[in-house]
């Protein structure tokens, strides 16, 4: 299941998408996105080298941009 939170502030973000506790994405207005990964802690680490390719199965798989 996925949700969909609006940010309560006005900011530069449009929308964010969240899994519940495994991977987050930020669409911000001028349709540029920015992927994010819990971590074993519970903080969110950026995602900034990796491609991310949503499948079908509600999964997500990161590819080297290298």
């Amino acid at each position: 299941m996925v949700e969909v939170v609006r940010p309560q502030t006005v900011s530069s973000i449009d929308r964010a998408t969240f899994r519940r506790g495994d991977y987050g994405r930020i669409v911000r207005p001028d349709g540029s996105e920015q992927w994010w990964v819990r971590s074993a802690r519970g903080t969110w680490i950026a995602l900034v080298h990796q491609r991310v390719v949503e499948n079908d199965d509600g999964t997500i798989t990161l590819l080297s941009l290298m």
